[in-house]
This record gives C-alpha cells, sequence and structure tokens, in this order.
C-alpha cells in the first residue's frame, strides 16, 4: 500500500467510526425505547445491551492500522501508527 492509500483507509475507517457511533446511539435511545414500550423493558433492555456490545465489537475489528493490522487504541485522531509508525493523516 502507498502511503496515500493508507491515509485514505484510515479516513474511511474514521468515516465508519462516526457512522457506527450515531447509528448505535440511535439505536440505544430510539430502538431500545420502541422495544421495551411494544415488549417490555426487559426486552427493551436485551435490545440495547445488542446495541452496545455490536458496536463495541465493530470498534474493535475496525479500528485498526490500515498497514500493520494492529489496534489503534482508544485515540480518535492518532497521527502515526503506535505500532509500526506509519503516518495515517496529511
Amino acid at each position: 500500500m502507498t502511503q496515500e492509500e493508507i491515509m485514505l483507509a484510515y479516513a474511511r475507517k474514521r468515516r465508519r467510526r462516526i457512522y457506527a457511533a450515531l447509528v448505535a446511539v440511535f439505536l440505544l435511545f430510539v430502538g431500545a425505547s420502541a422495544v421495551g414500550q411494544i415488549f417490555g423493558d426487559r426486552y427493551g433492555m436485551v435490545t440495547a445491551v445488542v446495541v452496545l456490545v455490536g458496536f463495541l465489537v465493530f470498534v474493535w475489528r475496525d479500528w485498526r492500522c490500515p498497514a500493520c493490522g494492529h489496534a489503534l487504541g482508544a485515540e480518535f485522531d492518532q497521527p502515526h501508527c503506535p505500532y509500526c509508525g506509519t503516518r495515517l493523516v496529511p
């Protein structure tokens, strides 16, 4: 992969993480509330837990360096990969 391709892949990962967070927040509030009102509070809580776990698994699997594949950690806007040192942002 060239440096430009790595930076573009990192930018796509950042956008996916933002979109996933927005969808998860929407589903946590609207989806879990609707399911809770229709089927009962227990199912609403189960829905909230499933959405939260799904979001965390997605971030854990997707938030990796495009060059080496190691996890990038909790910081959202990293200039370099902490493992291989590849530049991620222009």
